[in-house]
Parts: structure tokens; sequence; C-alpha cells
């Protein structure tokens, strides 16, 4: 459907429907996205031209605005295809949804001539900048893992600006993407295409409109919400961001079944001159993945239905929503990784090879768990300590 300015906007249905149809395309094209280390410029090229790249944008600005939950089942189709790019794509459109609780005059300057832009970020490395007049000046740093930044508009380094008590207050730095430089060192062994390369900035001026104080997205205090009133703008980043950063891992043990599935159907067993449906231990790994993969989209969908439904009536994310959060969406990952694992080790040594998908899908799945936010003893000890009454359970470390 079209807004009144033309600009195309999807609904849920819409949305799925169109990441459904690019799931055989992304799978043919997943090889090429590994070995170039990065998304296709094809494949950037039609999620831009779905409309799908703006789900998570405010409808100001030619965006759908649809909902957490929603964004959860676009990210998981996308990643059946290419776990590379349904990564890609969860992490790009969370920046949009960064993009959206920045300051009014910093939204305008990267969607209000181009409603297309994207950003990538940066949480890790980089140095503090120093204090000048009308902003900060980043000198000289080096941020690690900004996914897509092959194809971003903008990028956003997290940045500490110290302070003369207390820890510092970490920052986003907003600037131009051809104001900094990529670094080609992404060699994962999983997530292989996503291009989550580092970034040298050096002589780098930063006015400060264009900050946002991670303080903010923590405590859902963002100034965006002030003008983007939807209830993804009211989200804090713990409760929201562990969707984006969990989702894929549903997608790839998705996908994993699938393939786990066929090949069970087609090949023979050389020992038995049978198929591999005739192996009832076969069968019964395959139902216990399918039922762990099942139980990671419920635990994932709840979490993202539930943040939603508090702050609609609430007014805000619970704690106690929050917490839980953490823990059943690093759990969910495990779970798909336990599913991978399973189907895998079943496999046989055929599944080594380079040319198979169940080996991709186990190598992808594990990267989507290395990420520190999908630690799984620092979340579960979380919801713990918060259980005991220790603390609120959302502290990270």
């Amino acid at each position: 459907m079209t807004d009144g300015s033309g600009t195309l906007t999807l609904t849920p249905a819409e949305a799925t429907a169109r990441a459904r149809a690019l799931i055989p395309v992304l799978d043919d094209r997943a090889a090429k996205t590994e070995a170039l280390r990065r998304l296709p410029d094809e494949t950037f090229a039609d999620l831009r031209e779905s409309a799908l790249m703006r789900i998570t944008q405010p409808r100001r600005f030619g965006g759908s605005e649809l909902d957490l939950a929603d964004a959860f089942d676009v990210i998981t189709l996308l990643a059946q295809g290419c776990g590379s790019t349904g990564w890609t794509y969860s992490l790009v459109i969370a920046h949009g949804w960064f993009v959206a609780l920045f300051g009014e005059r910093a939204q305008q300057e990267v969607w209000g001539q181009n409603p297309d832009a994207t950003m990538s970020t940066c949480f890790s490395g980089g140095s503090p900048p120093d204090a000048v007049d009308g902003g900060l000046h980043i000198r000289e740093g080096r941020w690690r893992f900004s996914t897509g930044v092959h194809h971003a508009d903008w990028v956003a380094l997290l940045a500490p600006l110290p302070r003369r008590e207390g820890p510092p207050d970490m920052r986003f730095l907003l600037i131009p993407r051809d104001e900094v430089e990529i670094v080609e060192d992404w060699r994962s062994a999983g997530l292989a295409g996503t291009g989550s390369c580092s970034v040298d900035a050096r002589d780098v001026f930063v006015p400060h409109h264009r900050t946002l104080r991670l303080h903010d997205l923590l405590n859902a205090t963002a100034p965006g919400a002030e003008v983007n009133d939807g209830p993804m703008y009211r989200l804090p980043l713990v409760g929201a961001w562990q969707v984006f950063l969990t989702a894929p891992a549903v997608g790839i043990a998705q996908a994993a079944i699938s393939a786990a599935t066929e090949r069970m159907r087609s090949r023979p067993r050389p020992a038995a001159g049978a198929n591999g449906t005739a192996d009832p231990g076969a069968l019964a790994r395959l139902g216990g993945a399918a039922a762990r993969v099942e139980a990671a989209e419920t635990l994932i969908r709840r979490s993202a239905e539930t943040v939603t439904l508090d702050v609609l009536t609430l007014g805000a994310a619970a704690p106690a929503t929050l917490a839980r959060s953490r823990r059943d969406n690093a759990f969910s990952v495990r779970l798909c990784v336990e599913a991978v694992e399973e189907l895998f080790v079943n496999a046989g040594a055929s599944m080594l090879d380079e040319s198979s998908p169940l080996q991709r899908h186990w190598r992808d799945v594990h990267a989507v768990a290395q990420h520190m936010a999908n630690n799984l003893d620092m979340n579960l000890r979380a919801w713990g300590e918060r259980a005991l009454g220790l603390n609120d359970g959302l502290r990270f470390g």
C-alpha cells in the first residue's frame, strides 16, 4: 500500500510475503555472499526495492513503522535464505530504529533528503573524543564489527566521554560514512558474508545534535521518542535489541531443518541400502531439533509481544519483562544451536563439504551465539539475580 504522498508502506502481511519471496533468491546467492564477505550489491538493492529496509522507520519518513514482532517474522524468513543476509538485514533495520531515537535534527539530516538512507554501528573499540566548541572531535580511533557498513550512508560509533567522577558517559556519534575508512578485516568462519568490518575515524568533528547517550537508549528516554510516538520508539535497548540479535538464529535453524529433511529423504544409507527415513534415531533427532526451534520461536515472539504490550498498556516496559526477555532470547539461541548441532552431527562426513548448506547453517548459528548480547550464562545469571532480589537483572557484564 502507499501513504498519501505515494511512498510505499507495508502491512505485516505484505512484509512477510515479500520476505518469503526472497528466500530462494538469497539461497542462490549464499555462496557468493560468503565469498564477497559482504552482501552483494544486488541483494542490498533487492532489500531496498522491496521496502523491507524501512519496516522500523517512522511513517513520517516513509517507513512502515511495524512492531517488533513483525520485524522478527521478516528477519527469520530472510535468514532462512541466507544467514549472513538475515543477520545484516536485522542489524540494518535495528539501526534504523536507532536513527529514529536521535534528536529531530539528526533524523532530518539522515532521512530528510534520502528516506532510503541506512546506518551501521560500532559498539566495540574506539577512543575518547575531545570536547570542542559545538561538539566532539575524534582525533583517531578504530572501531570494530560494523555490520553492513559497505552499504551504509551513515555510521554511529560508540565512544566514551570521560567525566570527573564515575564511569564515562557513553555516546553514539553519528557520522557520514564517507568520513570514515572501512578496514577489510572481516574473516569470520560464521556469518562470513555480513561485512562486519572495522572502521577507522581520523580528524572527525561530530556536532552535539548528532550524539545519542547510551544511558537514554537503556532507559527509553531518547529524544527521538518526542517526535516518534509509536510503541517501537518507546522501547529500551534491553528488550528490543535482543530480538534483533536472536531472530536470525531461528531462521538459520529452520533452514537447517529443511536441509536435513531433504537429505534424509534423498540419501541412501550405505550400510543398509535404505534412505535416511528408515533410521529411527535420525527421525528422533529431527523431531527434537524441530521442537527446539519451535520453542525458540515461541519464546522470542513472546518477548517481542510482551515488551510492546507493556509499552501500550503501562507506558513503559516493566523491568521484570525486560529481565525475562534477556533470559528467553539468550536461551532461544542456545536451543537453535543445539538443534543445528544435532542435525549436523547426525548427517555424517559428507556435510563437511563446502557445497553443503548444512555446514553453512552450522557455522552461522554458532556465530550468532558468539555475540556478547547472546551470552547464555550472563543473561541467565541476570534473571537469577533479579529473582533473588540482588539487583534489577538489567545489568551487563
